[in-house]
């Protein structure tokens, strides 16, 4: 992977949790520990990972109580490889395991050549399947931009963020599937010099300001405008914001880490439904091309 994958292990053995912390590292990961699977959650609910190195044995909640969890109860982090360490696991276990969608097992004592080379090829298919997925958008793009009336006009999707360097793989990614890519600053909320008549897709990055300004971004919205007004909102919004969202006027959000699948959806949605605006671009923002990303 070109950008530093980011490790979870999960160990009740500190010695152990260190040694592993400490391979990893040597190999260039970023590494994130915790002693226990209640332990692991909290950190879950903060960050995503690009894979998980999970003790089977552990007190307060072990390995397969765990995966389970994660399996059942947060989908965005299903494609996230989930590996095994165990030192005595029974056959029942490895079926158990492999039923609950554990992806891989590493054996105690550890083989650190056998768990970097472990390691490496499960990010490495998940690589694969991502870039096969972007290959596979990229062509459904295409197709829809062939059917679609104005078919030589760019789909026009613009940002509205303080921070354009957390967005920057939806920029770069949008901007090689082919759309035309703005970054709004929050500033042009604040002076009231913002229109969203000329973009397709509008996302707006969650922050104060532009909760504050979201109103008046709403009431903006002309009667003809037939684009998608999208928040992109932080993890773990709670059922009061997105009431708060909802009463100002925004149905559609998604939350960190932005998963680049539904932004596609989106955006093979909006081509469905009619396409490109019919006006040149004239929103304020600052272009992105495709060659600049």
């Amino acid at each position: 992977m070109s950008e530093k994958a980011t490790i979870l292990c999960v160990e009740d053995e500190t010695m152990l949790l260190d040694d592993l912390k400490e391979e990893l590292e040597d190999a260039g990961y970023r590494v994130l520990t915790a002693e226990n699977g209640t332990e692991a959650m909290r950190v879950l609910r903060k960050e995503r990972p690009n894979l998980i190195l999970c003790d089977m044995m552990m007190p307060r909640m072990d390995g397969p109580t765990m995966l389970k969890h994660i399996r059942t109860n947060h989908p965005k982090l299903s494609d996230v490889p989930f590996v095994f360490l165990t030192a005595k696991a029974t056959r029942e276990d490895l079926i158990e395991g492999k039923r609950l969608g554990v992806d891989d097992y590493l054996t105690k004592p550890v083989d650190y050549d056998l768990l970097l080379a472990t390691v490496e090829a499960s990010l490495g298919q998940i690589h694969r399947i991502e870039e096969r997925n972007k290959q596979k958008l990229v062509q459904l793009y295409n197709s829809f931009q062939k059917q679609r009336p104005g078919a030589s006009e760019k789909l026009r999707v613009s940002f509205v963020t303080s921070k354009p360097a957390s967005i920057l793989p939806l920029t770069n990614a949008l901007a090689e599937l082919g759309c035309e890519v703005s970054l709004i600053p929050e500033e042009q909320l604040a002076q009231k010099e913002f229109s969203v008549k000329d973009i397709d897709i509008l996302f707006l990055v969650y922050s104060r300001i532009v909760h504050y300004y979201l109103k008046f971004v709403v009431s903006g919205r002309s009667k003809g405008w037939k684009g998608e007004m999208v928040l992109l909102a932080p993890q773990n919004f709670t059922p009061d914001q997105k009431s708060s969202l909802s009463e100002g006027g925004i149905e559609d959000y998604i939350e960190y880490p932005y998963p680049p699948v539904e932004i596609f959806k989106l955006v093979l949605k909006r081509i469905q439904n009619g396409g490109a605006a019919a006006q040149p671009s004239s929103a304020g923002g600052e272009a992105v091309s495709s060659s600049a990303l």
